[in-house]
């Protein structure tokens, strides 16, 4: 029976290989390309960790560091690193405190004033254009079946598959 595995190319590797742990004390690690590559495989079908195909390595390590690497943040890390710093958001965002907000946590805030503002906002319009993509997104993200179906019990693992699933259908 032939099974088409995930793995993750060249160039999306030289990506994200200068984002993750590196002089780790304990044992030698297992290859990380091929775990990183396993787990983005079971994101995408969405099996239990036990039922990974063995090519990736033992499925305990890939749950180990999935979910260490989860609760040191290393996957939401690797996601800031690939993203341009924004907020974009539609006209029905239009409000000076968030604004006011986004600017005190060094976030551009990218939201068109609405019609009838008293005064003009400015934004970056080149980029508000691309909002697109944040709906894209969404949809790309249930092609990845652990996410769309919400598998993890651990909210902070699931917001990793999340930032992982991003990552991996977006930018890698």
């Amino acid at each position: 029976m032939s099974r088409s595995l995930f793995w993750l190319s060249d160039e999306a590797w030289a990506a994200i290989a200068p984002h993750l742990p590196q002089n780790q004390p304990g044992a030698r690690r297992v290859d990380d390309h091929r775990v990183i590559s396993g787990i983005a495989h079971l994101l995408k079908i969405g099996c239990r960790w036990a039922d990974m195909p063995l090519e990736y390595g033992p499925p305990t390590t890939a749950y180990n560091r999935w979910n260490r690497w989860s609760r040191r943040g290393i996957w939401a890390r690797i996601l800031s690193a690939l993203t341009e710093e924004g907020w974009i958001a539609d006209r029905g965002y239009d409000a000076n405190k968030l604004r006011a907000t986004l600017r005190a946590q060094e976030t551009t805030p990218i939201i068109p004033g609405r019609c009838n503002s008293k005064r003009p906002i400015q934004y970056d319009e080149r980029r508000y254009k691309d909002r697109w993509r944040i709906e894209a997104m969404f949809c790309r993200l249930k092609d990845f079946r652990r996410v769309a179906t919400r598998y993890d019990k651990l909210a902070r693992n699931f917001l990793s598959a999340v930032h992982l699933a991003a990552a991996v259908a977006f930018w890698l």
